[in-house]
């Protein structure tokens, strides 16, 4: 199962992902925690797309969203 841990080490981790995204690392950490916020999947999907990593989807983020975030 998909968390906020494994997606954002499966697109190298938080320096990538921050790097990546124009974030700073303590943002893209804090979603270890907190969950990653829907408004940035559409560009984690895009990213996991380029770099390979299929398991990364819409659907698989919103399952690994706290439950107070899919509603």
């Amino acid at each position: 199962m998909l968390t906020p841990d494994t997606a954002i080490d499966a697109l190298g981790g938080t320096g990538a992902v921050s790097d990546a995204l124009g974030l700073t690392p303590s943002i893209v950490s804090g979603w270890r925690t907190r969950g990653i916020p829907p408004g940035r999947w559409p560009e984690l999907v895009k990213l996991a797309a380029d770099k390979g990593c299929p398991q990364i989807t819409f659907e698989a983020l919103a399952n690994a969203a706290p439950i107070e975030a899919r509603a």
